[in-house]
Parts: C-alpha cells; sequence; structure tokens
C-alpha cells in the first residue's frame, strides 16, 4: 500500500507538472496611454495573481495548453478580461487599456473620450523615480510645452512668459494656492497636490476651456482617488518621506485614502554659499472621504493640513564671481536669525448626483484658511575684494585689493492670514455627439496683513542712503496695516461637438464663455473661448500592401483670457492698496498639431504648437529670487510669441520619457515710463561713481517703449530619460537635463527700464540609478516582505555636473552710490539615497 501511495503521488505530481508553463507580459495603461503602476493583474481560476510595477509593466506565469483568463483591474477604471491558450514555453505579450468608469464623478475623462479639449495628461507616478530636488509633482510639468522652471528649490514655474501667479491649480475641481509671504525656494516647503494620492492629473499651457478659471497662462489640473480596494506606499530618504494608506469599507460603499509627507531641505541647503543652521521642516497632512449615500448620490470630504517651518541662523558667506580680467570675492559675516512659517487649513464638502447615465451635478463648499509669519533680525558686516589674477604670482587667488568695506541689517515681522469661502456647482451632460458642461462659483476672501520691514546699509562708516541732516534714513522702509474683505462671483457654460466625417476622420469644437464679478473694483468681465480639432485619417499603403493608420491631429485655439487681480497684485510697492485695479486681459491665439505612432512596437507622441499672445492693462512687476514685487497699477501692454515641441514615448517598453524644448519672446511697454540721459560739460554721460565731473549740462528724455519681461527666456529645453540594463531590468537610471538662456534683471527698487543686465545660462544635470528590490518577476517572497508588492532604493546626483546656477543677486554699493551685483548661487551637486516601496 505504501508502494501504490508513493506511486499515486509521483503519478499526479507529474501530471501536473506536465501541463506546462508559460508567460504573459506587457503593460497596463489607461485610456489617454498612461501606464498605469500597481494595477491588478489575476487570474480568477487560481485565485493569484500579481501586480504592475511602477511603469504599468507586469509579467505572470499560466498553465500551458489550457484556455487561461487573466483580469486586469485598476482603482477608478473599468475591469476587463482577456482569454487566451499558449503553448508551453511561450511567452506572449498583452498590453491592455482600462477605460474610466461611467460612474465616476469627475466626468471629464468621458468628455476627453470623444472630444479633444486640449489636455495633455501626465503620469504622476514617473515622479516617485525622478530625480530632481523639486518638491511635489511639478517637477513633472518641466518639459512639458511651454513650462520654464529654473529654481529646483521651488514648486513654482513660468509657462509662455507669465509668472507662477497666471498658473491655475486645481484638486478635485477646487482651486488651490501656495503661500503669499514666500520670497526664496528655500522657505517654500510642500506644494498643495500630493503625488501619492493623485488618479488623474492633466495640463495645459494655453487656449484652454471656459469651465477653468480666470488666469492668463496654464492650468494643472489634479484628481483623487477613488479607492477599490486595500494599498498603501511608503517612501524614506535623505530628504524626507512619505506615508499612504487606501482601502474601500462598507461594501465599497466608503472609501478612503489617507496621506502624510515630510520634508527638509537641510541636506541640500548646507550647500549653499551662505554658511549657518538651516532648520527646514515641512510637514503635509491629507484625507480623501468619499460615501455612497445611494446608487446615485456620493458625498465626498478633502481635507488638509500643511505646516512649512523655515529656519536660519546664518554664519557666513563666501562668493567669488565676475570675469578672468577682474575676479572678485564677497564675505560675509552674520549676525541674527530668521524664521519663516505657514500654516495652512483647508476643507471641502462635495455632493455628486448622478440622476441618470448621461447628467452629473456636482455641489461643493470650501474653506481654506493660510496664517503666515516671517520674521528676521540679521546683520550682515561684508567685505568685497579684487583678487590677484597674474598666473605667475605666488599671490594668485589672493586678496589683491579691497574695493568696499560696510554692514546692512534686514528687519522683517509680516504677518499675514488670508481665509476664501467657496460654494460652487458643476455640471455635465453627455448628449448625442457633445457635451453639454456648465458651473459657479461664489468665493468670500478676508485678508489681513500687517508688514514691517526695512533695511540699513552702512558702507564705511556711511548710511546709505548719505543725509548729511540729524536724521538717519534707512535704505527700505514698508510699514502697513490691510484688511481687505470682498466677493467674486463667477459662472461658465460651454459645450463640445463631434462630426464624423468619414473613416477614422472627424472634427471637433469646444466653444464657451465665463464671466466674473468682483466687489472690490466693481468690474465684471467676460472671457469666450473656443477650439477646433480636426483628425484627418490619414492611411498610408507600404510597399507590402498593408496600411499603416498616420494618426495626425491639427487644430487651432483662442479665446480672451482675463486675470483680476487677487490680493498681491493690487497691493502696491509702497504698501498701499489699489481700489481702481483691472483684471489683466491677454488674448490667446493658438496653432498646433501631434502625431502619434509607434516605433519598436511603442508608443510615441510628438506634439508642437505656434502662439501669439498680446496683452493689455498688465500689471508690471519685479523679481526677487521667486518673490513676485508688483507695481499695483495697470500701466503696460504686451505680448508673448514662440514656438513649443515635444516629443514623448517609450525608448525602453512600459517606461516614459521626454524632451521638450521652446523658442520664446514676451515683452512689455509701460505706458508712462522715461528717463534723461544726462551729461557734463564734456559731453559725457554721467554715471553715478564713474565720472569725475558729475554736474549735468544738458539732458535728453528716453521713452524706453519695449522692454524683456523678467520671464523673458529667449530658449527653453528639458529632457527626461529612462533606460534599463537589457539583461537585467531591476536596474534603471532615470536622467534629467534642463538648460535655458538668460533673463533680464537690475537694480533693486529701481525703474523697470533699469533692468538691462542679464543672468547667466541655467544649465542642470540630475541623475538617478535605481534598483528593483521586489515585485519584478523571480523575486516573490514567502516572508512578510511577501506583501510588499513592489519596492525600489534609488540614489540620486543632483546637479551632476556641479554648475553654479544664479536665482537672484545681492546689490551692494559706497558712498560715491556705485553698485555692485554679487550673484546668489543655487545648490552645487548633492546625493540623495531613497527607498519606496508599494504594498
Amino acid at each position: 500500500m505504501r508502494l501504490l501511495s508513493i506511486l499515486y503521488v509521483l503519478l499526479l505530481t507529474g501530471a501536473l507538472y506536465g501541463q506546462g508553463e508559460a508567460y504573459v507580459r506587457g503593460v497596463v495603461r489607461d485610456q489617454d496611454g498612461t501606464p498605469l503602476p500597481q494595477a491588478n493583474v489575476l487570474i480568477p481560476a487560481e485565485s493569484r495573481g500579481t501586480t504592475t510595477d511602477v511603469d504599468g509593466r507586469y509579467r505572470i506565469a499560466v498553465p500551458s495548453g489550457r484556455s487561461v483568463t487573466l483580469r486586469f483591474s485598476y482603482s477608478g477604471r473599468l475591469e476587463e478580461e482577456v482569454t487566451l491558450t499558449l503553448s508551453d514555453g511561450e511567452e506572449r505579450v498583452v498590453n491592455i487599456g482600462l477605460r474610466y468608469r461611467t460612474m465616476e464623478p469627475v466626468v471629464v475623462p468621458g468628455v476627453r473620450r470623444i472630444i479633444d479639449v486640449g489636455m495633455e495628461p501626465l503620469n504622476p507616478r514617473v515622479g516617485v523615480l525622478n530625480p530632481s530636488p523639486t518638491p511635489g509633482v511639478e517637477a513633472l510639468l518641466m518639459g512639458q510645452i511651454g513650462v520654464a522652471m529654473r529654481n529646483e528649490l521651488s514648486s513654482g514655474y513660468s509657462v509662455r512668459g507669465g509668472n507662477f501667479d497666471e498658473n491655475l491649480v486645481y484638486v478635485n475641481d477646487i482651486e488651490v494656492y501656495r503661500p503669499f509671504l514666500v520670497r526664496a525656494g528655500q522657505q517654500e516647503g510642500l506644494s498643495f497636490p500630493n503625488a501619492d494620492m493623485i488618479e488623474q492629473m492633466q495640463f495645459s499651457s494655453g487656449g484652454f476651456e471656459a469651465r477653468y478659471g480666470d488666469k492668463m497662462s496654464s492650468v494643472l489640473d489634479i484628481h483623487y482617488k477613488r479607492p477599490q480596494g486595500f494599498a498603501g506606499s511608503a517612501s524614506a530618504g535623505l530628504l524626507g518621506g512619505s506615508f499612504h494608506l487606501e482601502n474601500d469599507m462598507l461594501k465599497k460603499r466608503l472609501r478612503q485614502i489617507t496621506g502624510f509627507r515630510y520634508r527638509t531641505n537641510q541636506w541640500l541647503l548646507q550647500g549653499l554659499d551662505t554658511q549657518g543652521d538651516y532648520r527646514p521642516v515641512y510637514t503635509d497632512f491629507q484625507s480623501y472621504w468619499t460615501y455612497d449615500l445611494s446608487p446615485t448620490v456620493e458625498l465626498g470630504f478633502l481635507g488638509l493640513y500643511s505646516r512649512n517651518r523655515y529656519g536660519l541662523v546664518p554664519s557666513n558667506r563666501e562668493t567669488e564671481f565676475g570675469t578672468f580680467n577682474q575676479a572678485l570675492r564677497f564675505t560675509v559675516y552674520f549676525d541674527g536669525q530668521e524664521v519663516t512659517q505657514f500654516e495652512t487649513m483647508f476643507g471641502a464638502l462635495s455632493v455628486n448626483v448622478k440622476p441618470n447615465r448621461d447628467l452629473l451635478l456636482k455641489f461643493i463648499g470650501s474653506a481654506y484658511n493660510t496664517y503666515e509669519s516671517e520674521t528676521f533680525d540679521i546683520q550682515g558686516q561684508y567685505f568685497l575684494d579684487e583678487l590677484e589674477r597674474d598666473l605667475g604670482s605666488d599671490q594668485f587667488g589672493e586678496v589683491a585689493r579691497n574695493l568696499g568695506i560696510g554692514t546692512f541689517l534686514d528687519h522683517a515681522r509680516n504677518y499675514l492670514n488670508a481665509t476664501v469661502y467657496t460654494l460652487a456647482h458643476r455640471g455635465t451632460l453627455e448628449r448625442g455627439n457633445g457635451v453639454l458642461q456648465w458651473g459657479g462659483d461664489v468665493k468670500s476672501e478676508l485678508i489681513q496683513d500687517r508688514l514691517s520691514e526695512w533695511t540699513m546699509i552702512d558702507s564705511a562708516d556711511y548710511s546709505i542712503p548719505l543725509n548729511l541732516g540729524e536724521d538717519l534714513e534707512l535704505n527700505y522702509v514698508l510699514k502697513s496695516r490691510l484688511d481687505m474683505e470682498s466677493i467674486r462671483a463667477s459662472a461658465y457654460v460651454q459645450n463640445a461637438w463631434k462630426w464624423n466625417t468619414g473613416p477614422k476622420r472627424w472634427w471637433t469644437l469646444v466653444a464657451g464663455a465665463r464671466a466674473q464679478h468682483w466687489t472690490y473694483n466693481g468690474q465684471t468681465v467676460v472671457s469666450p473661448r473656443a477650439r477646433l480639432t480636426y483628425h484627418p485619417g490619414w492611411q498610408r499603403l507600404n510597399a507590402d500592401s498593408t496600411i499603416t493608420e498616420l494618426d495626425y491631429s491639427f487644430w487651432v485655439a483662442g479665446g480672451l483670457y482675463y486675470q483680476p487681480a487677487f490680493y498681491r497684485e493690487l497691493r502696491k510697492l509702497d504698501g498701499t492698496l489699489n481700489p481702481d485695479i483691472r483684471a489683466q486681459r491677454s488674448i490667446h491665439f493658438l496653432l498646433g498639431m501631434d502625431r502619434r505612432f509607434d516605433i519598436w512596437d511603442r508608443p510615441f507622441k510628438v506634439i508642437g504648437e505656434v502662439y501669439y499672445k498680446y496683452m493689455d492693462d498688465l500689471i508690471p512687476y519685479q523679481v526677487d529670487n521667486i518673490r513676485i514685487r508688483y507695481l499695483g497699477t495697470n500701466n503696460a501692454r504686451g505680448y508673448a510669441t514662440g514656438i513649443d515641441m515635444k516629443l514623448s514615448g517609450q525608448f525602453i517598453d512600459g517606461v516614459d520619457s521626454w524632451i521638450g524644448a521652446s523658442v520664446m519672446s514676451t515683452r512689455e511697454d509701460l505706458l508712462d515710463d522715461f528717463y534723461y540721459r544726462r551729461y557734463n560739460a564734456a559731453g559725457e554721460e554721467i554715471f553715478a561713481g564713474f565720472n569725475f565731473d558729475q554736474v549735468a549740462v544738458d539732458s535728453v528724455r528716453v521713452d524706453p517703449g519695449y522692454i524683456r519681461r523678467p520671464t523673458d527666456q529667449r530658449v527653453n529645453f528639458a529632457m527626461f530619460f529612462q533606460d534599463e540594463m537589457p539583461k537585467w531590468p531591476t536596474y534603471k537610471v532615470h536622467l534629467n537635463l534642463v538648460f535655458g538662456t538668460n533673463l533680464p534683471f537690475g537694480p533693486p527698487n529701481g525703474e523697470r527700464y533699469a533692468d538691462t543686465l542679464t543672468t547667466g545660462l541655467y544649465r542642470r544635470v540630475d541623475i538617478g540609478f535605481s534598483k528593483q528590490l521586489l515585485g519584478a518577476a523571480g523575486q516573490e517572497r514567502s516572508d512578510f516582505l511577501g506583501k510588499v508588492k513592489n519596492m525600489w532604493v534609488s540614489l540620486e546626483v543632483f546637479n551632476l555636473l556641479n554648475i553654479n546656477n544664479t536665482i537672484d543677486h545681492t546689490w551692494v554699493t559706497d558712498v560715491s552710490g556705485r553698485f555692485y551685483s554679487i550673484p546668489d548661487f543655487l545648490t552645487p551637486r548633492r546625493f540623495n539615497l531613497k527607498l519606496v516601496a508599494w504594498f
């Protein structure tokens, strides 16, 4: 009997193994082509499966010689099943595109399913292994058409000549803001969007729909996940970490996703020229809940608490700059400290009603509050020296002579409390060949601002500016107490149509208008907008008589884009408010095309746009690091024109890369600015500190006309490239490369026409090397680590070439009035080690 039992087990085992084994691999994407990480791939008959990696790729073993069904699922997407039969040892590629659920509270994806609205989808998961010190998902905008970023410490970005205040950012259909008082990237901290919680992220650099708000440059539209099961992630590195959990409850009627982020830039900031005790601590907690009250009604809540605190006790600074003919060294010894803090609270309650499959009604109530404080007393004693430049001298590189000695004292006690209450409604009706959308909102804005800041400069025992009287005159003073209450009301309506004119040939039109009224200045603005797209459905007959589809699209877009002032735009340089401020206006004209194609059986897309934007009623501004200081009057007109191009695709299967390039010119004309050229008796033009004879005997009035705007970067190039080792796909390399030409700048507190100097080029290379520790084929674990679906470790090198990029300039002067501009450099080469896991 024992022998028979052994033979039976051996025969049974042989029969099981005799079935053989095959493999299925591929990429799971959404309907927009974006890879879906952590998507589920299940064999229902065997109750086993796997999940996709960060690039949406999977590989699973299946029995051979019989029919096998694979089920693909992802949060917020419809499940797909594939049935196939494979022979023993066969490996088949099956790529899946999961469609959006029609019952999603956000039906915009459903709109995009049939209508081209000009929004470019972005994959927030790419940012997980993106080797960039830029905090937040904004790092993914580098390389998108029209986007320029020049500060790795800030999430701010410029789009087609606009500043960051001209960009819209939405999370779950609610506009979000960044701190008001922030003046340097190291103070800013974490931005609002949490990448771990994002399900969908889309971007437009101009010509966007009427349903988006009143800004002149761009829109970033983000929606958080609605979980369909339990999942989570965790990350930790030298710059901080994050953690998130998501799950559904009560038979999938209740869903929640919660995330926590912690970040510290201390390791980065220690490489700056200014040495000292840096104490940056940025924390953020967010939670999003949805509950199905009935099959047609959903209740949602989004809450956030964020605290960004930046402390600095500086000790000294040494910066070398200039040219070989005049090499200079700026040395400062500091006393004092700075403490800056931004505390933000946000809550939003939404109700989504879907009476039938074609109609969605959404109602939102939200409250946003930020309390900001900026306090510092910093004294610096500086020495400006010229260095020995004779290569044959024993003192080469040492101080040859002193050009100036002085002391400055910076003081600030600035406090701001801003609260915004919003009631909003959104509606969408899908009908026939089109989609009708409408909405409106009312915002109540309450702002309390207390400003007290001043600067004193003492150069060689003389206070600058020099006052021969008894009073001490400070170089800069700003004191004000401001309170503002106002209400904004806006509404929009738009419709989208699609007309099929032949096989795979169609036209689409998106047209609408929005209006806004602001009680502070009593102005009402109306903005019509439209976009017309043509898909020709071209085909090419190949030499082997096969037909290749040529997936081209062409579009023209335009509209009127007003930007009513928010608080900062209407505050003048002297700290007072301008009640007569008007909305800035920009008229967009866009002409673009894209083509989707396959190379090496992998998807690629090329896109190009040319544009012209005419702007009037502009509010001129000056840029101090990342702080934007508005002049507070509508006294300028301008334009921006250029061409943007982008190539994106998968040079490696399932791994996204892209290259973006832009050429642009943006200028403005201040309507009331002029200056005089003064000449002495010898006919020489007088410059303070340079001419011996400073007595003017003649002058000529000069009207500057069109001058470069502060964001006039003529050429911008950005590349994000990912690769893997051919025989070891768990080893990957990620490369960021950015190049930007110069920007204009000038002396502080000067007129805009004085910004005739130019910064240096912006050049930066960041690289990351990653290794997949868990989640790939052959990395299965039976211990507690088997609960981990995916795990990566990454070594990142920031600023690989160690190039000194300039963000701002420190100005010093002597008693003769001569100014010296000392560059403030960004971070040098630094390293980061990061561990990321999904479960």
